[in-house]
């Protein structure tokens, strides 16, 4: 003998629906964007060459020394960037 009125379902349904809409939708663009920090960020920055990379030696790019590989012979003070990253080391093509 107790109903629960129309009134009252459907407002909820299109409430919860509408919410979990939202939140699905904010949860998928945070998974799309680009890393912001860590390693993974590092991909894609152009640094400077601190030392000749013949195939190993060292970066500069934001302030920091990092340990370079490049398949390239590369020069000290070349502008280089990075295409990828092995451990903490980075893999680094000349610059555009």
């Amino acid at each position: 003998f107790l109903k629960i009125s129309w009134a009252v379902i459907l407002p909820v349904v299109v409430a919860t629906a509408l919410f979990f809409s939202v939140v699905i939708g904010m949860a998928v663009r945070a998974h799309r964007r680009r890393p912001v920090s860590g390693i993974e960020a590092m991909i894609g920055l152009r640094g400077e060459a601190y030392t000749d990379i013949d195939p190993e030696g060292k970066v500069f790019i934001h302030g920091e020394i990092w340990n370079a590989k490049s398949d390239e012979k590369i020069t000290k003070g070349e502008k280089i960037k990075v295409i990828n990253t092995e451990g903490m080391t980075l893999i680094v093509k000349r610059g555009d």
